[in-house]
């Protein structure tokens, strides 16, 4: 219960996202993509993706905090 409660809050949060920001989580979580095939596939470092993946569960998680 407690998965589809995470679910139902994150929803509007991810739709907040901007394309890239969406491509990546999509990338790394829905199509279980490593950092460097992520980085491949836009045309980013792996650094960079890693990066970037960092700062938005960061934020995802700050903002799913009551």
């Amino acid at each position: 219960m407690d998965t589809v409660e995470d679910l139902h809050a994150l929803k509007p949060l991810l739709e907040d996202l901007d394309e890239r920001e969406r491509a990546i989580l999509e990338l790394r979580f829905g199509q279980d993509m490593t950092q460097a095939e992520i980085g491949t596939e836009l045309g980013y470092s792996q650094m960079h993706i890693s990066r970037l993946l960092t700062r938005l569960l960061q934020d995802l998680r700050a903002d799913m905090l009551p």
